[in-house]
């Protein structure tokens, strides 16, 4: 089963890059494969949160109109019941608070991310939102904090990491 879903931020590629690469790295513990500004993929295991059974994801950056556009390329082993957008939600909540931007669902095509990668010619890309597609919702709670260094979640308020001491 693949999925494709793509996002846009109003933000330049290299601090949307490093905070997807964060978000493997600390929130989810993955040890990702980078090709810096263009693509973050690691694997996928067996989690009864997401019902996956093993996979991988792909995510692909590229320039995009003012911005970055971001797919995240889901690759799931079963065919039913993956919740692939939950886990989706759950990693662009911890992007949305280190860059301190909100992801826009848009409609696009994986084949100009690819051309993008390999150096062809990409097409003029205009931005088009989803109309019916919603921005992430973050918590009820106040919004958590992270540090833009290590990502370990911080106090409302506080002034510097309380794992790294970096000044936040």
């Amino acid at each position: 089963m693949r999925r494709d879903l793509f996002y846009f931020y109003p933000l330049p590629v290299q601090p949307v890059f490093d905070a997807f690469v964060q978000a493997a790295n600390r929130k989810f513990g993955k040890q990702c494969k980078v090709d810096p500004y263009k693509t973050v993929n690691f694997g996928l295991n067996y989690s009864f949160k997401y019902n996956m059974n093993g996979g991988a994801l792909t995510i692909h950056f590229m320039p995009y109109n003012n911005g970055t556009a971001v797919d995240m390329h889901y690759t799931i082993v079963q065919a039913f019941g993956a919740r692939y957008q939950k886990h989706a939600d759950d990693v662009l909540i911890f992007v949305n608070a280190v860059v301190g931007a909100q992801a826009q669902r848009v409609a696009l095509d994986l084949n100009q991310f690819l051309a993008y990668e390999t150096g062809m010619p990409v097409a003029p890309m205009t931005y088009r939102p989803q109309p019916e597609a919603q921005p992430v919702q973050q918590p009820s709670a106040p919004p958590k904090r992270f540090c833009t260094n290590c990502g370990t979640p911080t106090a409302p308020g506080a002034q510097f990491c309380t794992k790294c001491g970096k000044k936040l």
